[in-house]
């Protein structure tokens, strides 16, 4: 009954913190911003600033699939984002640029975060499916593989915080200083951004609540040594 109750909680939490970002962006989005730029353009004024030229920004399909490749070092903006002129699409390009200031800093938990991404990937992928077959065979090795292999993808949900966070900072700070934002703008691009960062809170909570009940289900056989084999009767 606990386990459903706790399950029950992070579901709900994780929908209505999704629900607050859906709502809150399409409020800021219908927010004309002050200066009247287009996202795109905000972004390339803000990388411009910081000698980054070289950085594109590009268009991208999709509703807030807004987000900067630090492998290509290219920024992209969802399409509503690029050509819009909104208090929110203000707020979300400069975040995206956050993160290219992030890259040219050299910012160690950005460094870390993207190395770990192919093992975090691979073990989100294969590490719950394989625990649970592992718990269901009885092979504690499969159960062990598993939930080190899950515990890896969830390293990286929980470095992503630091990162969105830091990067969100860095985005208000620029807005200000290049006096691409109103005071009344910066409130709604303050409300974006902490919604936007509350979904990633989400999903650390999801995350860790999956690890708990591998714990439980069958985790604890990562701490348990497999025992030796009988001797043969003599």
């Amino acid at each position: 009954m606990v386990f459903y109750v706790i399950a029950g909680v992070v579901f709900l939490f994780s929908r209505g913190v999704r629900q607050h970002l859906t709502s809150t962006y399409k409020r800021w989005s219908q927010v004309r911003s002050a200066t009247g730029r287009p996202g795109g353009q905000v972004a390339r004024i803000i990388l411009d600033a910081n000698r980054l030229q070289s950085v594109p920004v590009q268009p991208v399909k999709g509703e807030l699939t807004d987000h900067y490749d630090p492998r290509h070092k290219q920024l992209r903006l969802a399409k509503d984002n690029f050509v819009g002129n909104s208090v929110a699409a203000t707020a979300v390009s400069a975040h995206e640029c956050g993160h290219a200031l992030q890259d040219a800093d050299d910012y160690r938990p950005m460094e870390f975060r993207t190395a770990l991404v192919p093992i975090a990937h691979a073990g989100a992928r294969f590490g719950l499916p394989l625990a649970i077959f592992g718990s269901f065979y009885g092979s504690t090795a499969m159960v062990q593989v598993g939930i080190l292999g899950y515990v890896g993808s969830i390293l990286l949900t929980f470095l992503t915080l630091p990162v969105e966070f830091n990067a969100s900072k860095r985005a208000l700070v620029q807005l200000e200083q290049l006096d691409l934002i109103s005071p009344d703008g910066k409130e709604g691009a303050e409300q974006v951004l902490r919604a936007a960062a509350m979904t990633y809170v989400a999903g650390v909570a999801s995350s860790a609540w999956y690890l708990v009940y591998l714990v439980i289900v069958g985790g604890r056989s990562i701490l348990r040594r497999p025992e030796p084999p009988l001797p043969p009767p003599l």
